[in-house]
């Protein structure tokens, strides 16, 4: 058995979502985490209604597409957060509004 290749479940996935069309080759020749990583897509992406549970399969297939893919966070960590850009929204009900057009008059909102 020389010539095998050894990968990750991150690797095999990657290499299906990157390449989503099922090769030419018969399913029985190519490797086996491709065959697998294929069929979890498949299941993943084709909910069949009719069938009782299938939703249920295809949540369960995204979340373990979507742990291995991108990575889950440790437990008892916190959440990152951004502290950098922040957006500050001024009430304007409440606040006297400048006018523009250059008269340098101010209003006030309707109460």
């Amino acid at each position: 058995m020389t010539g095998i290749r050894k990968k990750t479940i991150r690797q095999a996935l990657q290499y299906v979502d990157d390449y989503p069309e099922w090769p030419d080759t018969a399913r029985l020749d190519m490797p086996v985490w491709e065959f697998v990583a294929r069929n979890l897509f498949e299941i993943a992406n084709n909910p069949d209604t009719r069938v009782v549970g299938s939703l249920n399969k295809a949540t369960r297939a995204q979340k373990i597409i979507l742990d291995r893919l991108t990575g889950t966070r440790r437990s008892g960590t916190h959440p990152a957060v951004r502290n950098e850009n922040a957006l500050v929204f001024t009430d304007l009900t409440t606040h006297t509004l400048e006018a523009s057009d250059g008269q340098g008059s101010s209003t006030e909102a309707p109460q």
